[in-house]
């Protein structure tokens, strides 16, 4: 069956205007940054709305999108053959290098891959995304293992519990929810810029726990613009726009911190550790519920900001035509609330209800409430093709690298090189050491690209040295949230970056005054931890 498709004439005028559309299920980005309150002189001034076709309408882009384009451009750069060839070079100069006594050629080959892995991640000579797949490949290549092997990673459940949240960010972004839920928390602040700071990073953080934060920072970014419009001062109006996007930024890292699904480095990190959903939770949600206030208050203390008071007036009347909540955005939730349920006590009702094993693990009841959404008509295919599916490639690069370390014996044979040094230093001395490297490097390098070369590492030294892994990594990871000083560090800030709302040195500054001290939160929570002998 064909669709005969009528072409539309259109005459669409040479200045752009705003326009609202009610009925649409998602705002576009026109409408998120649409001024509001035009009084009826302002009206009268702007042309009339024209005809648009059908394939027109077809084309509107998302605020997602609009955030998005930058980082397709990217994806669809030319390849950097120089860089490649200099990654390489130094991959077959460790193949070169005399073989180390202790260490098997397969560990050696195992090295030479981890040198292509974090060379080819950090220079980028192809988009992040093929340059991961290029790590099973060259694995392939040095003989460790055969394709069976090197591509199993890539299909662990950690894998597809973060696919499912991508699915499940695609339903709230198509639906408007979060954004619904940004304009009630500006409702609820009456108007106080402080409280309504407090309330978006709140949403924020609560959404990235349970959605990847890259997604959850893309959403309500654009929400940031229609509240500065409300500021009547330029200048008080600029460096309130300023504020809120980088409080979402901040906040989606803080809050992904809680759970193994809020980000690709936590993905990385509780599958090589086995760590199941609750047992992240317990170390994560606290640091997230210290951190996320402290981030609050430096925030608005670096920018110095006054008290702002907004007029919500025109909020108000966006929540008023919006109506209230609708079938999808109710199926929503309500799968959301039932999937964080079984996410929290899945296994214990697996037990209770003597269930087949991992029938309610986290990966399945993710997939799972991505199919009960498509069943209810709520997301089709078309919504779920548009998500990031590099995510997939880029995690998995990490597993099979951890795992190609592990199977050559080579991460033991470093770590027992290393584990003299670390045997005689107090814990104190080493989380200090440990979340300071993390810190800088993770400022310089993108997040992701740095738990997944150091990660296995970790662990195996960890090992090696009588250290419980847990107190490496885990302190290692959480730091990785706190890259805000320059957009190569995460897809979070490059998004900030994009807006070209926030300057390199508002992003620098304020990035080192909030970051350090989140930092140093990690540090000392995790050194009284092993005080109390819980890790």
């Amino acid at each position: 069956m064909t669709l005969k498709r009528t072409r539309l004439k259109s005459a669409l005028p040479k200045a752009a205007t705003w326009s609202s559309d009610r009925h649409s299920p998602a705002p576009s980005a026109a409408n998120i940054a649409a001024p509001a309150g035009l009084d009826a002189t302002n009206r009268s001034a702007v042309p009339p709305l024209t005809t648009t076709s059908k394939r027109r309408l077809q084309r509107r882009i998302t605020s997602l999108e609009v955030l998005q384009l930058p980082l397709r451009a990217s994806v669809r750069k030319v390849f950097d053959l120089r860089s490649f060839i200099f990654v390489v070079i130094l991959t077959i100069g460790v193949l070169l290098l005399p073989l180390p006594a202790g260490l098997k050629p397969k560990g050696q080959r195992a090295f030479a891959l981890f040198v292509f892995t974090g060379a080819i991640l950090a220079l980028e000579p192809a988009p992040l995304p093929i340059a991961s797949l290029m790590v099973p490949i060259c694995q392939i290549a040095l003989g460790i293992d055969e394709a069976f092997g090197a591509f199993t990673p890539f299909s662990r459940p950690i894998v597809f519990l973060i696919l499912g949240s991508l699915f499940l960010a695609e339903a709230l972004r198509k639906h408007g929810l979060t954004r619904r839920l940004a304009l009630y928390a500006i409702v609820r602040s009456g108007g106080n810029f402080r409280r309504l700071l407090l309330g978006l990073m709140i949403i924020t953080a609560v959404l990235s726990m349970w959605v990847l934060n890259t997604a959850t920072a893309a959403v309500l970014i654009p929400v940031a613009i229609p509240i500065a419009q409300c500021v009547q001062r330029k200048e008080d109006a600029q460096r309130a726009l300023k504020v809120l996007i980088l409080g979402i930024a901040y906040s989606s890292g803080i809050g992904a911190i809680a759970t193994t699904m809020g980000s690709s480095e936590n993905a990385i990190a509780s599958s090589l550790l086995n760590f199941g959903f609750v047992e992240w939770m317990i170390l994560g949600l606290p640091i997230a519920l210290i951190v996320l206030p402290l981030t609050w208050y430096l925030l608005l203390e670096a920018f110095r900001m006054p008290d702002l008071v907004i007029d919500t007036r025109s909020i108000e009347r966006d929540i008023e035509r919006a109506g209230g909540l609708t079938g999808p955005e109710r199926e929503i939730i309500a799968v959301l609330a039932i999937s964080i349920l079984l996410w929290v006590a899945g296994p214990g009702l697996e037990k209770w209800l003597r269930l087949p094993t991992t029938l309610l693990s986290s990966a399945v009841v993710a997939l799972g409430s991505v199919v009960i959404l498509s069943i209810e008509e709520v997301i089709d295919w078309n919504d779920l093709k548009g998500v990031n599916w590099g995510v997939f490639f880029v995690i998995g690069a990490g597993l099979t690298l951890g795992d190609a370390l592990d199977k050559t014996g080579a991460s033991q044979w470093l770590a027992q090189m290393l584990a003299p040094f670390l045997q005689g230093l107090p814990y104190a001395l080493i989380l200090a050491l440990l979340v300071l490297v993390t810190y800088t490097l993770t400022q310089f390098m993108n997040s992701v690209t740095i738990a997944a070369i150091f990660a296995p590492i970790l662990i195996s030294l960890g090992t090696n040295a009588g250290i419980n892994p847990v107190r490496l990594l885990l302190p290692a990871v959480f730091t990785l949230a706190f890259c805000y000083t320059l957009p190569v560090s995460s897809a979070r800030m490059t998004l900030v970056a994009i807006t070209g709302v926030v300057e390199r040195k508002d992003m620098l500054r304020s990035g080192l005054l909030v970051g350090i001290p989140s930092a140093i939160v990690v540090a000392i929570f995790f050194y009284l931890l092993s005080l109390a002998g819980l890790i």
